[in-house]
């Protein structure tokens, strides 16, 4: 009988991470062209905690792609002498291109 507790145990653990996975991919696909939208906003308005806020959520959505990244990279890069706060987003975009642009064997 506890073999089969502990089993249960590990089938609903196992389904209840996989629905977690599931719903953090589909809402980053559906987040991706409102945040950009919502980024390209804030550089236009020099809304410096927009930039940062959704430059954030860009970097880390699995579904960004190159030309945004650039586009991210180069506004945190002419900001950041100005505004100390973009040096996160500065190396968080340029890590993310280094992962883009690597070699794979």
């Amino acid at each position: 009988m506890l073999i089969y507790a502990v089993v249960l145990i590990i089938v609903v653990a196992i389904i209840t991470g996989y629905v977690y996975v599931r719903k953090n991919k589909l809402k980053d696909k559906t987040n991706l062209e409102n945040h950009w939208q919502k980024f390209l906003r804030a550089d236009s308005l020099n809304d410096i905690n927009g930039i940062d806020f959704y430059g954030n959520k860009l970097i880390y959505n699995k579904y960004l792609r190159i030309e945004q990244l650039d586009v991210i990279s180069k506004v945190a890069n002419s900001k950041v002498n100005n505004y100390p706060k973009l040096n996160k987003l500065k190396e968080a975009a340029f890590n993310k291109q280094l992962y883009y642009k690597r070699q794979l064997a």
